[in-house]
């Protein structure tokens, strides 16, 4: 029986929602699992927008919601983080209203993620991502935007990268530290 039930524990732990936790910075960011998606709800202390860190200690994806939704990807190169694709924005919130569902849809199809974009700096962000076995940390920031512009983030251990302001505005440099390790395990 003590061995069955130790059996049990991993799969539903990956099925148990970890709750809420406070960002460092101000707001909240709450992760679910549901069969193989994580489900990232950010709630930021302004208006702003929202990035998650996903990978592995060989590679990055900054999954970033604002007006629009893209995705960068660095990858590990020796001791450097090298920027391989940058941000190619779609799902653009416009005047005409925000993305169908649709379109939601097929772009969590094809990419394995999905956000919310809002032009009015919405504070909460919801993500949807396909678990894959590339993703094994997450890390969360928060940008405000308004005056004065400050970044809230999460896990309080990420010190890397992913947190610096100008990652989170999307100014992406060529090669960045990133720590994935320091984030929160998912696998």
């Amino acid at each position: 029986m003590i061995v069955l039930l130790a059996s049990l524990v991993p799969a539903l732990w990956a099925q148990a929602p970890v709750g809420a936790s406070r960002m460092i910075g101000g707001g909240d960011v709450t992760l679910r699992w549901s069969r193989e998606e994580l489900h990232v709800t950010v709630t930021g202390p302004r208006a702003g927008l929202a990035s998650l860190c996903i990978g592995d200690e060989s590679r990055v994806r900054i999954l970033h919601a604002s007006a629009a939704v893209g995705e960068a990807v660095y990858e590990r190169s020796g001791e450097q983080w090298v920027l391989k694709s940058k941000f190619e924005f779609k799902l653009r919130d416009t005047r005409t209203g925000p993305p169908t569902e649709a379109e939601r849809a097929q772009y969590l199809s094809s990419m394995g993620w999905v956000a919310n974009a809002s032009r009015a700096g919405d504070v909460a962000r919801a993500f949807t991502v396909h678990l894959s076995d590339r993703i094994r940390f997450v890390g969360v920031t928060f940008l405000s935007t308004d005056e004065p512009m400050t970044l809230s983030y999460w896990p309080p251990s990420m010190d890397d990268g992913c947190r610096e302001m100008t990652v989170a505005q999307g100014y992406l440099p060529d090669s960045a530290p990133f720590r994935p390790a320091g984030w929160h395990r998912v696998r």
